[in-house]
């Protein structure tokens, strides 16, 4: 829609009436969701959403704000968007609409793992191809990391389905003896006490709802946040006229920030996988009691679930889902051009399944026979085991590796120790026991001598983070907490149900006190070791190493200064307030090698806990589970390794007890703060940002709606006036939006729009950050700018001496993209910095950085601000890019020294602001 000025406008924009100026100052929030009064400089009551004619450009999500009473000598209009509520609840203080934020932010949590496997998706190497649905290449990595995805549903299903399952359904409901009488756990509530009288197949059908119905939960907590993001009708009409240029960079993709339609066939597929799984459990189950139909049903179950997840790999091929093809020939046809069809279908043959698999449980004469519930064990396990390949697989595939072959080799390896520790072939001799091992130290090698070859031949590995393994160490990230998250449902769940084993009476003469004992022989609920082994353990472990690489890096720092910059001769007499600022900054800015060493520790935990799983659940066909307890009684004795044991499962416990509680109690405190905001918001801001495109229930991407949104407002200033500029003022986060903005005008064809925008950032995390963890959405060759090396741990500065030169060729990715649109046969082109469209960018090229009479981007920078850095160099030299800003809070009553925000009444940004638009 064009902009215009009609006389309905004066009643609706406070600044409709005033002759325009010709420079619209449009500012940008970050990750501390500054309200747009601060960021214009005013009071709540002054200022207005902003209006086009007789519509307002905004809702109670996301919208333009402008002051009421412009100062009409003014030579800018100033504008801030604001996008904090996107990320935010609808405020109230009734007390149902508190319970609905608590039960919200839980479930924020659950969905956490799935966001870093949203994050290790946009981890790898991908390319562009307009010829490709989406205009994107998946790249190597995509399959692995949506199977990986899937795998955390199957978790989260796998968790419930053990407590309702086996907890509940069968160790809570306990026979006495053949006359049909039957003992109930006495923490469950008396409602309950009628299942007694089913039998254990009808109650493990009725219970097989909850696993169903978590998924579900799930997706629709997906949906709702889908449906405050949806794309507005005129900017997916602008991305559907566009033309996707070959050699575009992935910013510049017209539909990267474009959500067609809410719902998602690979959700579907999901929900499908699930119900297999939990058909496939309660088949495992009935097994050993029915001699046809539970095999068939656990054989389709399978089968099922290994097509669901063919497909999932399948559909990996493009990063979005095709249109629907309208009008298709027959029925046949439709299917096969509709992948809505095709979930649809599978979703439905697994409901099929499921409700021949409850007829089984309810009418079935062998579902009745009191035992352990099977499965129960072997489950979890596998489905650990299966995050774990699959991770260590996402490590390698950057430096590229084929994903199928390094999942395929570490599957074989891992088969093959299993095998070794269950003690499966012992029967064969040592020899094959031997030959095991060597197939586990081939496989290793198979994978690891490849990849540091491959990695070693990357000109670029020093520019991405963790040499390069950032999809791995993203999707470790989302197993540890998956991983967590599951045993503490499972741990808390069975620490419930075992406090009923407790009697408890009162004293006689002294009521003040009750005596509690354990019977002998009392009953106890036995929660499966793997929940034990991988998540308490991987979540104690992870935990211990942080607090030790945190310890120990401040007594190594705690007396280290940073120089560099120097300190401004104004703020010479904070100087002992500023170099401690500094110090805590720079060690806040360690994320990078903290989060490295703990994917390790994430690697080796898993190892040792699935060791110790196998060995546990084998214990009664194999001697290492007593000859690993003979070797600790001879070291410690027997009564010391009793008690080892049981204060471990003490400690790991309380670990998961506690983190539970932690959990629960940021749900709580957020659903009860002012600003309703969800729980970390830190880390939903810096995952939501992405677009959904691994796990279909992850954090939904606001992205989708800022992006155009903040295009739309520049095409809206500008196209009607060749007079008109913009100065796009971003801070923080607000800095990635503001450059996925100025690509966007690109892929959707307004490039001629940007030589009038011009760009000041501040506070803004670019390079060292979203540069080295996503490089082919902001690493060099997008931005324009020189690379940077990962930070030190060691070191005092972690910055000194990480500024990276600038390399002349390509990333492999994007000499490919070149390749295929025929421009590196071009012998006028120099390396990167070469360009045939306006979307091949950089950003530098694009905003025209060359030498000119004045600046077209300026970057403010604290060396105090632990989230803000420079977008060009940490040198004391000055460059055309960064600069310095005081370190002392500019407005505040006391001396305070400045660290993240507040950038706004900086002398510097005022000057930069100054330089930017002078003569324009």
């Amino acid at each position: 829609m064009p902009y215009e000025r009609d006389p309905a406008a004066a009643a609706t924009d406070p600044a409709a009436a005033d002759p325009e100026p010709h420079i619209l100052e449009l500012r940008v929030h970050g990750v501390r969701n500054t309200p747009p009064q601060e960021m214009l400089g005013t009071s709540v009551d002054r200022i207005a959403l902003v209006h086009d004619g007789p519509i307002p450009l905004g809702d109670k999500l996301a919208g333009f704000y402008t002051t009421r009473d412009r100062d009409p000598d003014a030579r800018t209009r100033l504008e801030a968007y604001s996008w904090g509520n996107l990320d935010r609840f609808a405020k109230g203080r009734s007390f149902l609409t508190g319970v609905w934020r608590t039960v919200y932010n839980v479930l924020w949590f659950l969905v956490a793992p799935f966001g870093f496997a949203n994050a290790g998706y946009w981890a790898r190497a991908f390319e562009t191809d307009p010829r490709r649905e989406g205009g994107l290449r998946t790249g190597s990595g995509g399959g692995i990391t949506r199977l990986f995805a899937l795998a955390l549903t199957l978790l989260l299903t796998a968790a419930v389905s053990t407590v309702m399952f086996d907890l509940v359904a069968v160790q809570c409901f306990l026979p006495i003896d053949q006359t049909g009488a039957w003992r109930v756990c006495s923490a469950l509530p008396g409602q309950l006490d009628g299942l007694g009288q089913w039998t254990r197949g009808q109650r493990l059908a009725l219970f097989s709802l909850a696993p169903i119905a978590a998924v579900v939960v799930m997706a629709v907590l997906g949906l709702i946040s889908d449906v405050r993001f949806r794309t507005r009708i005129h900017d997916a009409a602008r991305v559907r006229e566009a033309q996707a240029a070959p050699d575009a960079l992935p910013l510049a993709v017209p539909e990267m920030w474009m959500r067609r339609r809410v719902n998602s066939p690979t959700g579907l597929l999901h929900l499908a996988a699930g119900v297999d799984l939990v058909v496939a459990t309660l088949a495992w189950d009935a097994v050993p009691h029915d001699g046809a139909a539970a095999p068939t049903l656990f054989g389709l179950a399978l089968a099922h679930l290994a097509a669901s997840a063919a497909v999932i790999a399948f559909w990996a091929r493009s990063v979005r889902a095709p249109h629907p093809v309208p009008g298709g020939e027959g029925l046949t046809q439709r299917i096969r051009d509709s992948r809505d069809a095709q979930a649809s279908i599978l979703l439905g043959i697994a409901v099929a399944v499921y409700l021949a698999c409850l007829g089984l449980e309810i009418w079935g004469s062998g579902t009745n026979v009191p035992g352990p519930f099977g499965g129960g064990q072997i489950t979890p396990t596998l489905i650990l085991v299966a995050l774990t390949v699959l991770a260590t697989a996402g490590c390698v595939v950057r430096a590229g590796y084929n994903e199928w072959i390094a999942a395929a080799v570490l599957t074989v390896g891992t088969a093959a120790l299993w095998a070794v520790l269950a003690g499966w072939l012992d029967s064969f001799g040592w020899g094959a026991n031997a030959a095991a091992l060597a197939v586990v130290v081939l496989s290793g090698g198979l994978v690891v001598v490849p990849y540091l070859t491959m990695r070693r031949r990357n000109a670029r590995v020093r520019e991405e983070a963790w040499h390069g393994a950032g999809p791995g160490v993203f999707m470790m990230l989302g197993l540890l907490l998956g991983a967590f998250l599951a045993s503490a449902l499972a741990l808390g769940a069975g620490s419930y149900l075992r406090s009923g084993r407790f009697q408890t009476r009162g004293v006689p003469g002294d009521p003040l006190f009750r005596d509690v004992s354990l019977p002998s022989g009392a009953h106890d609920i036995t929660v499966p070791i793997a929940f034990w082994a991988f998540g308490g353990v991987l979540g104690l472990m992870a935990a211990i190493v942080m607090l030790v690489l945190i310890v120990v890096g401040l007594l190594k720092l705690g007396r280290s200064t940073i120089d560099t910059p120097a300190i401004d001769q104004s703020e010479e007499v904070y100087r002992l307030e500023i170099v401690k600022q500094r110090r805590a900054s720079a060690f806040l800015q360690r994320a990078e090698p903290l989060l490295h060493f703990l994917a390790w520790t994430v690697g080796i935990a898993v190892a040792a806990s699935m060791a110790l799983a196998i060995l546990w659940e084998n214990r009664e066909h194999s001697g290492r589970w007593a000859w690993v307890r003979g070797v600790l009684t001879g070291a410690f004795g027997g009564d010391s390794v009793t008690a080892m044991w049981q204060a471990g499962q003490l400690v790991v416990l309380t670990a998961v007890v506690l983190g539970g509680t932690a959990v629960l109690g940021m749900a709580v405190t957020k659903a009860a703060s002012p600003d309703a905001a969800r729980p970390l918001g830190l880390l939903w801001d810096l995952m939501a940002w992405l677009p959904r495109a691994a796990h279909p229930f992850g954090p939904a991407c606001y992205s989708e709606r800022a992006v155009p949104e903040l295009a739309d407002r520049m095409i809206r200033w500008l196209e009607p006036d060749p007079r008109r500029r913009v100065l796009l003022s971003t801070h923080s986060l607000g800095t990635v939006l503001g450059v996925a903005a100025l690509f966007h005008l690109t892929a959707i064809g307004r490039a001629d729009l940007i030589p009038r925008v011009r760009f000041l950032s501040f506070g803004m995390q670019l390079r060292p950050y979203f540069g080295r963890f996503f490089p082919e959405l902001f690493g060099p060759d997008v931005l324009g700018t020189p690379g940077v090396g990962a930070p030190s741990f060691w070191t005092a500065d972690p910055w000194k001496g990480k500024d990276l030169p600038v390399v002349g060729t390509p990333p492999r990715s994007r000499a490919r993209v070149l390749e295929r649109a025929r421009i590196l046969a071009d012998p006028e082109l120099e390396g990167h910095d070469g360009v045939r469209s306006p979307a091949a960018g950089p950003l530098t090229t694009l905003l025209g950085t060359a030498p000119a009479p004045q600046p077209v981007w300026i970057n403010l920078w604290r060396r105090t601000d632990f989230l803000g850095f420079p977008g060009y160099s940490y040198s004391q030299e000055a460059n055309v890019l960064d600069r310095l800003t005081l370190e002392m809070e500019p407005d505040s009553y006391m001396a305070q020294v400045a660290t993240h925000g507040n950038y706004l009444p900086t002398v510097a940004y005022l000057t930069a602001r100054r330089d930017l638009i002078a003569d324009w």
